[in-house]
């Protein structure tokens, strides 16, 4: 009987094998939780320029029709 196996290494080595494949598991699903969050966040943050613009662009509106109607600048 070898050295190694008089300590335990066999078992140690498969426990070790197991949750190095477990871990992999686990950072291949928060690397796609990731990618979702960031597709998601991409998309507010469009969501958020368009507001932002449309929220803008009434007072600014509203400033030129003014302008228009008075015939004069401010």
């Amino acid at each position: 009987m070898d050295r190694m196996d008089n300590n335990g290494w066999n078992e140690w080595s498969k426990y070790v094998l197991k949750e190095l494949e477990r871990l992999d598991l686990t950072m291949k699903d928060i690397s796609k939780n990731m990618e979702e969050n960031n597709r998601v966040l991409a998309q507010l943050q469009v969501k958020a320029g368009v507001w932002g613009a449309i929220g803008g662009a009434i007072p600014v509106s509203i400033a030129i029709l003014l302008w228009i109607v008075k015939g004069k600048p401010f």
